[in-house]
């Protein structure tokens, strides 16, 4: 079976705390990334496909803290989904940004997303690099296989106490 190239590349993914801007490099071309909610898990900003080069997401609420979600062959598409983080997650954003001095920090966690064969409805899980789940994206619309939702950047890290 051969393997795609692109789907192991990591990008960067850095939040810029003043003025508030996420960056994100080393992009995969087929890729688009978006913008979510960390609290409420919506969907803030829509997907901006990638070029290989740098997504920057500016002039972001100072008061908000964003997700980065990924999809793979969005097309013309207009994709939108949900994010639904488990209940032993905690947000460390504040905690990483007050220990920062004002400097760009890398986002610390990317999680992917299993997708289940017997999954009609459109919910997949959200993994650790263990397997074990920690939440569910759920794709709102175009509804079909393409885009394909495959992982989040994020600041929300599983509580092991």
């Amino acid at each position: 079976m051969k393997e795609n190239k692109f789907s192991n590349e990591m990008p960067k993914v850095t939040l810029v705390p003043k003025p508030r801007r996420i960056e994100i490099s080393c992009t995969p071309k087929m890729r688009a990334y978006a913008l979510f909610d960390t609290v409420s898990g919506t969907q803030v900003k829509d997907f901006v496909k990638c070029d290989g080069g740098k997504i920057e997401f500016d002039n972001l609420d100072p008061n908000t803290h964003y997700d980065v979600g990924v999809v793979e062959n969005m097309g013309d598409e207009k994709p939108q989904f949900a994010i639904i983080w488990s209940a032993r997650m905690r947000d460390t954003t504040e905690e990483i940004l007050k220990n920062s001095n004002d400097l760009p920090v890398n986002y610390p966690c990317a999680y992917r997303i299993k997708y289940n064969d017997n999954n009609s409805n459109s919910v997949y899980d959200i993994v650790d690099d263990n397997g074990q789940t920690v939440g569910q994206v759920t794709k709102l619309s175009p509804q079909g296989d393409k885009p394909e939702f495959v992982m989040i950047y994020t600041c929300r890290m599983k509580d092991d106490k």
